[in-house]
């Protein structure tokens, strides 16, 4: 690129990629990079700081131009809920380059969501990818978070919620406790056991990454579609959770006798048709004129749009929203 036009970076980081975009002021997306997970929890600083700089660096190769500053940068992360992970993120993005240190915002993965998946506008997200969360902005501006406590504590009907509930599932079959499910036999497979009682020094002693037992949802889907009861119920109790999630933010926000829009996004959500109509259907049966959309554009493209409001002061005019969203 020869005209060097200003430009701005959106970053999205979940618990399985780092994505980094790079747009113009006008919305043209000029490139995007992706690299490993971007949740600071799971990976650590050193490591989360070179994902963000190789999606960095493969965005800016995309747009066809060597790396450099953009006049403002959003990053839109997981594990972010807290001032002090913010300001990690703050600092290491500001020494990959990103932006000038006090052009960069961070905030949870959420927000990138609600204005990827609506397109900046006003409305209910729910995120199901290797964790949960929901996240709602009502027409006032005013905003509110549900869940998000991590898969100890919760995480409903994210990936590693799903899979752990495989494991519950297989063991019961296994006691005579629950009934018979195929569950049993994949979650041998997952973790190469010849015998049920294997699993407890594998998960107890050893241990198990949050994203292995996330890598078990997978399961849990395919065996659903082959008409499982367990896994069948697994998938409907994580859609009631994530519903739940959603109601209350329905209910503190004020979105009007119409009621809000609600999207679903994340990976798992996003690669389970059976599990995404599992939670619209939970979704408008627990909030009242709930509309479920697919989402309009990506978290990497609302974090765009996020980095744009920051650098004009003020909504992005239509015609720049539109140009993010285009292409898509």
């Amino acid at each position: 690129m020869s005209a060097r036009p200003s430009v701005v970076c959106g970053v999205d980081g979940g618990g399985t990629s780092t994505r980094v975009l790079v747009a113009t002021l006008d919305g043209e997306v000029l490139g995007e990079g992706r690299s490993g997970s971007g949740n600071l929890h799971d990976v650590g600083e050193a490591v989360l700081a070179r994902h963000v700089e190789e999606a960095w660096r493969a965005a800016w190769a995309g747009a066809g131009a060597a790396p450099r500053s953009a006049k403002r940068a959003f990053c839109s992360m997981a594990s972010v809920g807290t001032p002090s992970n913010r300001e990690t993120v703050e600092r290491l993005v500001a020494r990959i380059g990103l932006a000038p240190p006090d052009r960069i915002r961070v905030d949870i993965d959420l927000v990138a969501a609600l204005a990827g998946g609506l397109g900046g506008e006003p409305g209910i997200a729910l995120i199901a990818g290797t964790g949960s969360s929901c996240f709602g902005r009502d027409a006032a501006g005013r905003t509110l978070q549900v869940g998000g406590w991590g898969s100890l504590l919760d995480d409903v009907g994210g990936a590693t919620w799903v899979g752990t509930q495989a494991m519950v599932a297989a063991v019961r079959a296994h006691d005579g406790r629950g009934g018979a499910t195929s569950l049993e036999a994949r979650v041998l497979e997952h973790f190469g056991l010849s015998e049920m009682r294997e699993l407890l020094p594998r998960i107890d002693a050893e241990g198990a990454t949050r994203s292995r037992r996330a890598e078990m949802a997978r399961l849990v889907t395919e065996e659903a579609e082959r008409g499982d009861e367990a896994a069948r119920a697994i998938l409907e109790a994580g859609a009631e959770g994530l519903a739940e999630c959603a109601a209350v933010v329905g209910r503190e926000l004020d979105f009007g006798a119409r009621g809000p829009a609600v999207v679903v996004t994340g990976g798992l959500a996003a690669g389970a048709p059976g599990y995404l109509a599992a939670c619209h259907r939970a979704l408008e049966r627990r909030i009242p004129g709930a509309r479920c959309v697919l989402a309009a554009a990506s978290n990497g493209r609302g974090a765009v749009l996020e980095a744009l409001a920051d650098e004009l002061g003020r909504p992005v005019p239509d015609a720049v929203r539109e140009s993010v969203m285009r292409g898509v």
